[in-house]
């Protein structure tokens, strides 16, 4: 277990020369010739079952693990880790790690599971509304965490501390980082050495909301929160924080370089990549011809073993003719484009160890 918990040693940044040397020498070459052969673990997606229609209530969440391992036949994924969304209180689809349960005993080799969107991540919603943790939310939301992982969960997941609104029906979350619940959480973590996967618009400063996004849901002006994610890494070192959606940015402030900062600060943070058309394009780590950015590509090199992929799909079931957010296995073409040792941390082994996969 130790092994498992042991941080990674910080290695120093590449040159951005040699970062575009690579690019140059060849290393950008064809998926097929240079990582096919590789599995990939995909570290961050949803499983969308459960809707309410004018025809009542579908279930499926079967059907919606069928259209995931067809992706995964066809983009050589070997497994994927699921979790329920960052879920609201009152959300009317709200899951959580029982619905997915069946799927992970009929598919133990292509899922994994985290927990606690549908639960926790509602208590916390709950206890900002109310202006306090009371004792017995404290207490019942511990007990929720150590049932999660009792069930056999391998972290908790999603969590939101800035997730913006896309769509009336896409809810609008924010809570303090080092929200009392939060650092529970860690501690809860850190004793079992499992991982958070935690959603979070990077926010320096106080700052208006972009123009593409409505208010409301959304609030005119963003409350900042580096300071405070810096206290959550710093509360308990042996947790390990996921900031997931490295490279899906919607305020244009998660830059490669505030994620170099961060890494370097806090060995306890790791980062998944995620690469979609619905973020702002000058801090994807891909330029419009898909390309590897050099200080991506640098950032990933400095930090090999910090960074895996995590597509954040949403497969839902055939059984509601309703599509969620774009496709985006873009975050793929990172990988053969990588020396080949950084492709195999980056592609599995990265997941495996972050995730304590067999």
């Amino acid at each position: 277990m130790q092994n498992l918990c042991r941080l990674n040693q910080l290695q120093g940044p590449l040159k951005p020369l040699f970062a575009w040397l690579l690019i140059v020498l060849g290393l950008a070459i064809p998926y097929s010739a240079s990582a096919k052969d590789l599995p990939v673990i995909d570290g961050h997606n949803h499983l969308m079952g459960r809707f309410r229609t004018p025809r009542g209530l579908v279930l499926d969440y079967e059907g919606a693990a069928k259209v995931a391992l067809a992706t995964m036949q066809r983009l050589g994924i070997s497994k994927m880790v699921i979790m329920p969304p960052p879920f609201p209180p009152h959300h009317p689809n709200r899951y959580d790690i029982e619905d997915l349960m069946g799927v992970i005993k009929r598919y133990p080799r292509r899922f994994a599971l985290l927990g606690g969107g549908g639960s926790l991540n509602p208590m916390i919603q709950r206890a900002l509304q109310r202006g306090e943790v009371s004792p017995r939310l404290r207490k019942e939301f511990e007990r929720r965490a150590l049932e999660i992982l009792k069930k056999g969960a391998l972290g908790f997941g999603e969590m939101a501390v800035e997730h913006l609104s896309f769509n009336p029906r896409h809810p609008y979350e924010w809570a303090p980082p080092d929200h009392p619940l939060l650092l529970l959480l860690v501690d809860i973590a850190a004793r079992f050495c499992v991982p958070i996967d935690l959603h979070m618009e990077a926010v320096p400063r106080r700052m208006p909301l972009p123009t593409r996004f409505s208010s409301p849901p959304n609030p005119r002006t963003l409350r900042p929160n580096i300071e405070a994610f810096e206290r959550l890494l710093a509360h308990n070192r042996r947790a390990k924080i996921i900031w997931a959606h490295a490279g899906w940015d919607n305020t244009g402030y998660r830059t490669a370089h505030l994620c170099g900062e961060l890494l370097k600060r806090h060995p306890n943070l790791y980062m998944s990549l995620k690469v979609g058309p619905d973020s702002r394009p000058d801090n994807s780590p891909l330029d419009p011809r898909g390309r590897i950015k050099p200080e991506w590509l640098e950032l990933i090199g400095a930090f090999p073993d910090r960074f895996f992929i995590g597509s954040d799909r949403f497969f839902v079931t055939p059984e509601v003719p309703r599509r969620i957010g774009p496709p985006s296995p873009e975050a793929l073409k990172i990988l053969p484009q990588l020396p080949r040792s950084l492709a195999r941390k980056v592609s599995y082994e990265n997941a495996r160890a972050i995730f304590n996969l067999d």
